[in-house]
């Protein structure tokens, strides 16, 4: 387990509950984005489709912004991406006030306020993988709660300000609210694995070099990169991305088709947020168990929501059956984020973790872009939302099925080579602290040249002062 450097061994869950903070505050942003449409739509007057696109931007940045996320974590620290998170979205909160022609808020809006909130995502994600090697899927649950949380209480908030304070007043409020990442980011002090992969991500490169190592890791370890158990986690990541976006999109849609009015519909959705939230937190206890483990529970809950999708149309005919399933969808489809990351730790190993996990966020956010177009396309040819949800279904069933292989392909950490430190300082620091726990006695023996007597600790107790005559 990696130590934090500079720290006490109990300073670790101080870094777990920041994390919890973190992205209880600063990564929840996006969850309010359908909230804020209606309201940017009756300010703006603009058209719907260029509005809608904000709101998808938005969504996806925060995955999208993975790699830029690692470049930062392997050249400086997690606190530092989690802080940068925190001070870009106030920024970008507090430009979108000044914006009168709406094109702006793709810069200000969607990609400022999207590139902090992705920050501190991967920050407060990664950092528990530094310091929780052996535990990481339970603490990766308990910190990823703190999503589940926002995503229930955030957007009633954003809605309460939109009503009271108006769009603007609420693009302040919420910067203020994520700026509270930058204290908590504060309490992420560096583990030694942090300290070591930015000196080595700076010592004697030209920033082109170092740039390259951050995003990719060293070039004899690229190797793990592409191991076929993290492709298939890759593949795995952009087909349930793609899956929970496009029925995130048309559920409440199939509600109200089905005979709910929007009010109802709404809080059917809700139930969508209190199924996630317990997932998170239930999701991470069950993969740090070692007779289930994460590859297993990723194959099986996204193999349950699966099914599930092919039975959506007969379901959600009665109340109770849209209760079921949104609670449903919700609970499984939400276990897949707290999985990536013990997930991405177990097949490329702690060194390439942030790097591993930045191009998994990555290929999550290519999903979140591409799965409602091609929904879309897909209930203008048929005319039907059943359709669409099949089509996740299959997307769920691939996910699924990389579960399953990746179970049988990845490495586990026996198999990995012995990571050494690519600093010789570091690296002897490193040999030396591994050592000093095998020696079991030692035993120092002094000559004294002129008297022919030996200095020993362990003398005989009837010699004075420790000493004897050879």
């Amino acid at each position: 387990m990696a130590t934090i450097a500079h720290s006490p061994p109990w300073w670790k869950w101080v870094v777990m509950m920041a994390s919890f903070f973190a992205l209880l505050l600063g990564s929840t942003v996006s969850y309010c984005a359908g909230v804020v449409h209606v309201a940017l739509l009756d300010y703006y007057q603009e058209d719907p489709t260029v509005t809608a696109w904000l709101g998808s931007l938005l969504a996806s940045m925060f995955a999208l912004t993975g790699p830029v996320a690692s470049l930062v974590i392997n050249m400086f620290s997690c606190r530092t991406c989690v802080m940068l998170g925190g001070v870009l979205q106030l920024v970008g909160f507090a430009c979108s006030v000044f914006v009168t022609d709406m094109r702006w808020l793709f810069l200000t809006y969607a990609i400022l306020v999207g590139l902090g909130e992705g920050l501190v995502y991967t920050g407060s994600i990664v950092i528990l993988g530094f310091c929780f090697e052996d535990q990481v899927s339970l603490v990766t649950g308990v910190g990823m709660a703190g999503v589940g949380m926002g995503t229930f209480f955030l957007p009633p908030l954003t809605q309460y300000l939109l009503d009271n304070y108006g769009l603007k007043g609420c693009f302040l409020f919420l910067g203020a609210i994520a700026f509270h990442a930058v204290a908590f980011g504060a309490l992420m002090r560096p583990s030694e694995i942090e300290t070591e992969l930015a000196v080595s991500a700076k010592s004697g490169k030209s920033l082109c070099q170092q740039i390259l190592t951050s995003l990719c890791g060293r070039c004899d370890r690229v190797g793990e990169m592409f191991h076929p158990a993290f492709l298939l986690l890759l593949l795995a990541t952009f087909s349930f991305s793609v899956g929970n976006f496009i029925s995130y999109l048309f559920l409440p849609d199939i509600f109200i088709k089905q005979g709910s009015s929007p009010q109802e519909a709404s809080f059917l959705f809700s139930m969508v947020g209190v199924g996630g939230a317990l997932a998170r937190l239930l999701g991470g206890f069950a993969a740090n168990d070692p007779n289930i483990g994460p590859s297993v529970l990723f194959s099986g809950t996204y193999g349950i929501i699966a099914t599930i999708d092919f039975f959506i149309w007969p379901m959600t005919k009665t109340m109770v059956g849209k209760v079921a399933y949104a609670f449903m969808f919700g609970l499984y489809a939400s276990v897949g984020w707290v999985l990536i990351n013990p997930l991405t730790l177990h097949i490329v190993g702690v060194r390439n973790l942030a790097s591993g996990y930045g191009i998994a966020m990555f290929t999550s956010g290519a999903g979140t872009l591409v799965g409602p177009p091609i929904a879309s396309i897909i209930v203008e040819a048929y005319g039907k939302y059943q359709e669409a949800f099949y089509f996740a279904g299959c997307m769920f069933f691939v996910s699924s099925a990389c579960g399953l292989m990746i179970m049988l392909l990845k490495k586990t950490r026996s198999d990995l080579p012995q990571e050494k430190s690519d600093v010789p300082e570091l690296q002897s620091l490193t040999d030396w602290k591994d050592h000093v726990h095998d020696v079991a006695e030692v035993t120092v023996v002094i000559k004294c040249p002129t008297t022919d007597r030996v200095l020993s600790p362990n003398a005989s107790s009837g010699t004075e002062d420790g000493m004897s005559t050879e």
